[in-house]
């Protein structure tokens, strides 16, 4: 059996009959509809991308091809292709399309192999919804954080009670009502994982054991709607090539609805349990995992703006200035420091307690809290090169207009004739400055989990003492030696 295809996602999309409401309408089809079908399409061509012997690997259960993304690495070599088919996919998108298929997969593939962990009898679920999910290929995402009404309160405090929770339970399955933001990719998707964000723990009350479920959830089950935000590619830009980013990877953020949403048991693997929820992600390793994942993806965004400022400075021989140089240089260093943290992780892989690799934390942790700056860095340097050029660059649609031949005189460049440098300088605007800029350079920030509490977690887990008993036997030692040499 053949890897799934761009065509065979498109065509689930059309007829599932999902939920899906943007701008006060329901969506007919969201591959056709404009403020979609740019992501439904790259999403596809990701499908679609050819293997070459990296994109794929037999199944463990039945030997046909299944996308590496799904593997579940056994040694450093499984964890460095898985990596390679990351990278392939990133590539596509300049590191654009964040929330790419493969992120779920890893994660889901990281609870399937830490069963033993979860709470018996629902934990075994995970597996079985792993392997299903990676035998059809499945696109999946997931929701976790709840809506933003009481940050003061925890959930079993909160006053207007209206995240998503079990409201009861049948012999079919649970029942769920309430919403949970920022679902990133779902209209795309043909499962949500649905579980509590790791950076809010929860109180083991009754109440409290209310918000204590996983679950992965078909998005076409009845009851549940996706809203959406507004989308980011302006609809009525004089080119698609005006906003070359945003036409083709606003890959659509949800607030996800559950009105009575009957979730099948076979289909939840954690259930009314405080404590395998707040500990499901440290003792799994999945954020290790997904952390490879982002990671990739972080080496390919680096990589794709440096291009671009280096294209960007080349056009009009700014290069030639050494603060334009220094800057450029501050882009190697960034995109050079990423792909040293990949290597690293790999290098120093480990054994895991569920018989799969691991790569080292740390160095994907230290850019999980370093790539944010050096990305709204990277966007301020791609500003600062294009200077007024960015604000006044034209559209692609007047070199075609009355005006083409002053258009092809006057929005030249010194190396760069006028269509080249208006989509060039259209790149850059899309990449540094515009809102599909804004939304990512939010999203980095953010996307992780709370970087505040995250840094706080990462301090109190981080081995301190060896290097506080470094110090004190440096001191020790300076005071051992400057008293041999009193006088």
């Amino acid at each position: 059996m053949a890897l799934r295809t761009g065509a065979d996602l498109l065509d689930a999309l059309r007829h599932d009959g999902r939920e899906v409401w943007i701008d006060g309408e329901r969506v007919a089809d969201v591959t056709t509809d404009p403020r979609f079908a740019g992501a439904a399409r790259t999403l596809a061509e990701l499908y679609d991308l050819p293997d070459e012997g990296d994109l794929s690997s037999p199944s463990p259960t039945t030997g046909a091809p299944v996308r590496l993304s799904w593997v579940e690495p056994a040694n450093v070599g499984e964890l460095t292709a898985r990596r390679g088919m990351f990278k392939r996919w990133s590539d596509h998108t300049g590191g654009m399309f964040v929330r790419s298929p493969d992120f779920l997969a890893v994660m889901a593939s990281s609870f399937a192999s830490a069963e033993s962990v979860l709470a018996t009898p629902y934990g075994a679920n995970a597996r079985r919804c792993y392997e299903v999910a990676r035998e059809a290929d499945l696109a999946m995402s997931h929701t976790l954080i709840t809506p933003q009404v009481d940050r003061s309160q925890p959930l079993d405090r909160q006053e207007h009670d209206i995240a998503a929770r079990i409201v009861r339970e049948t012999d079919a399955g649970i029942v769920l009502s309430g919403a949970r933001m920022l679902a990133t990719l779902s209209p795309f998707c043909d499962e949500l994982l649905v579980m509590p964000a790791p950076s809010y723990p929860l109180p083991d009350t009754d109440e409290g054991r209310a918000y204590a479920f996983a679950c992965y959830v078909p998005v076409a089950t009845p009851g549940l709607k996706l809203i959406c935000r507004p989308g980011i590619a302006p609809v009525g830009a004089g080119s698609p090539m005006d906003y070359p980013l945003a036409a083709r990877f606003d890959e659509m953020d949800a607030m996800v609805v559950f009105d009575e949403v009957l979730v099948p048991w076979e289909r939840v693997f954690i259930f009314r349990n405080t404590d395998a929820c707040n500990a499901v992600y440290r003792e799994s390793h999945a954020a290790v995992h997904m952390a490879h994942q982002y990671v990739t993806k972080d080496l390919a965004k680096a990589e794709f703006m440096m291009g671009l400022a280096f294209s960007l400075a080349r056009a009009a021989k700014v290069d030639e200035f050494l603060h334009i140089q220094g800057m450029l240089t501050e882009l190697i260093n960034m995109t050079e420091t990423v792909r040293a943290c990949l290597v690293a992780s790999e290098a120093n892989a480990a054994p895991s307690p569920f018989g799969t690799v691991l790569p080292d934390r740390w160095p994907l942790e230290a850019m999980r809290f370093n790539f944010p700056t050096m990305f709204r860095r990277a966007c301020e340097i791609i500003q600062t090169i294009g200077a007024g050029g960015l604000m006044m660059v034209p559209s692609n649609a007047e070199l075609g207009g009355g005006l083409g031949p002053e258009i092809e005189r006057y929005a030249q460049a010194a190396n760069a004739n006028a269509a080249d440098r208006i989509r060039l300088f259209r790149l850059a605007v899309d990449a540094s400055t515009s809102g599909f800029s804004g939304r990512q350079q939010l999203y980095e920030r953010y996307f992780a989990g709370d970087p505040v509490r995250a840094s706080a977690i990462l301090y109190k887990q981080y081995e301190t003492a060896a290097y506080r008993d470094r110090i004190d036997a440096f001191l020790r030692a300076s005071e051992e030696a400057t008293a041999q040499h009193r006088p």
